[in-house]
This record gives C-alpha cells, structure tokens and sequence, in this order.
C-alpha cells in the first residue's frame, strides 16, 4: 500500500474515531476545563474548535508535534550559476622524457591515489625505465597511451577529483553591497539541498555585468556533476526572535492563521499574529507561548475533519 493509500485510509478512519467539539455549546465547561491556560489570542477572535484524538491514533496518523520556542530567522537572495571543477583538483600528466611506454597500470575510470604508478616508460635517451605517478587523488577521466607508443610531450592522461566542487554564483551590481565572503549558501540541486561558505569574489570575464562569487559544495557522495545549474540562497542576514514555529505547520482556518496545539489528547486550533519569515519558519509575535507543542507534519488532517464538522453542524 503506498502513502497516499495509507493517508486516505487514515482520513477515513478520523471521520469515525476523532470527536470535534465545540465550545459554542458548552463554553462554560470549556473554560473549566482550560482555564486561561494556553490562550493567548491578544486581539485575535477565539476559534472554538478542538478535537480529540488518542495517542495511537495520532502516531498513526503521522502527527508528528514540536515545541515552539526560539529560533533564528535568515533573510536570503536568490543567485543563479553553476558547478565547475575545482582547478586544483584537475592533474594533466605527461612523460618527463620521451620514449617507449612499457606498461599501462590504469583504465579510464579508474580511481587512484597520489603516488599510484601510472604508467611505465623507457627513456629514448638512457634506455632506462622511469615510472609516471599520479600527482592527486581522484579518478582517471582521460587516457591517451597505450603499451608501445611513443611519449614526446602530449599529455597522457588526466585525473579529476570530485569530492569537493565549486558553484559560480552570478552577483549582479543590485546584489553586490549585500554580498560578501563568509556568508552561507544552500543550493536546490536536483530536489537536495547543499550548505556552502562564500570563499572568493571575483569579476567577471569578458566584462559581464556581474561578479562571480565562489562557494565550495562538498561532493563527497559522488551526487554532482560540473555543469550542473544551480539555483542558491544567499544569507545576507540573520537574526534570532524569542518565538518561531515551522511554517508547515500553518494552516488558514475560518480566514486565520492557525497552528494546531496540543494538550495531551486534545488539538485545538490557535490562531496566530506572524511577523518575519524565511523559507523555514515564522516568527509568533502573538498566539503561542514558549514550550507550546504544535502539530508540524499532517496538520491538514485535522483542519479537514473540524471544518467537515463545522459544516454538518451548520446544516
């Protein structure tokens, strides 16, 4: 059974198991219950809706809760560019003599170590063999030679290492005076994400109207390729606010934003005054407390079924 399977079986069943209630019929249990504890709507309207769902059912679910509290709200730029090779870690290797080669210890593809024997060759001059190493670690990505030719000066192979590559990000002059080395990038690669640092700025070539900043991607896993576009986020600032919560948590119910709050069994939506954002989280100028748990993963199960409730209780 795939996961949307899993989730419509799950919606289902919450039309049966979870039990909406509504504080329009019974607000004066409800603030028995409750009390002032969690309600912090300043000038908000009190959404009077909660429901109760047991712990089994909510793992089941995949309501997967947290707390708010601090975070650190980035504000970012977009920049376009691609990977390229790090021209540190690209070996040309040719004979230091000509003559005839002996022997050929590696295929293209192959990956090597530095001071690996490459190729063994017999001087034209002192009719003894010398043995060509590999000057870096990396993998053989072109071989021109093969047993019984003659070396005299062409390059023979190539070794390219990968592990780390560098993205070239254009900088355009309305960006400039926000851009500097040091600042962190993440790239949107392929649906991945990769963390870098800015480690040089440098002007274009031909008189582009742009400088390039460079960002060192780790490549480690073999993911990447140079070549490859990238669309990055440049932090150009960053600052903590005493309350944030995940933005998948937010969700718009009877025209607020709300989060969904737990208090054991039972989630109620509250609404929210938001402030500053980024692509991750929200900061909470009103509406939560530090340590309130909220529902971050599958809140719209439980939107879906109070304002499903809401409805049949209309009609």
């Amino acid at each position: 059974m795939n996961q949307l399977q899993i989730l419509l079986v799950v919606a289902g069943a919450l039309c049966f198991v979870w039990l909406p209630t509504y504080a329009a019929e019974s607000s004066d249990s409800v603030a028995q219950e409750h009390g002032e504890k969690g309600r912090h709507h300043d000038d908000h309207e009190e959404v009077e809706a909660r429901v109760r769902i047991n712990h089994a059912l909510a793992e089941q679910s995949g309501l997967k809760v947290e707390e708010a509290h601090a975070q650190v709200v980035t504000e970012t730029l977009t920049s376009y560019g691609r990977l390229v090779t790090d021209p540190e870690q690209l070996a040309h290797v040719t004979g230091r003599f000509s003559g005839q080669v002996r022997r050929v210890a590696v295929s293209l593809g192959d990956t090597v170590k530095a001071g690996d024997t490459l190729a063994i060759i017999e001087s034209n001059e002192s009719l003894q063999s010398y043995t060509l190493v590999a000057p870096i670690a990396g993998t053989i990505s072109q071989r021109n030679v093969n047993v019984g030719e003659l070396v005299n000066g062409q390059p023979l192979f190539a070794i390219v290492n990968l592990d780390t590559l560098w993205a070239e990000l254009k900088i355009f002059p309305g960006q400039r005076k926000d851009v500097r080395i040091g600042q962190q990038a993440r790239f949107a690669i392929e649906d991945k994400t990769y963390d870098g640092k800015i480690m040089h700025l440098l002007p274009s070539q031909n008189n582009a109207p742009y400088v390039i900043a460079r960002v060192a991607v780790d490549n480690r896993q073999g993911l990447l390729s140079p070549g490859l576009l990238v669309t990055a986020k440049i932090v150009v600032d960053a600052s903590e606010v005493p309350l944030a919560v995940d933005r998948r948590a937010i969700q718009q119910f009877e025209n607020q934003a709300v989060v969904f709050v737990q208090e054991g069994e039972t989630y109620e939506p509250r609404p929210l005054e938001l402030g500053r954002s980024d692509e991750r989280i929200a900061e909470v100028r009103s509406g939560l407390q530090p340590g309130d748990r909220y529902v971050v993963e599958n809140s719209y199960l439980i939107k879906a079924d109070l304002e499903k409730s809401s409805a049949s209780h209309e009609h």
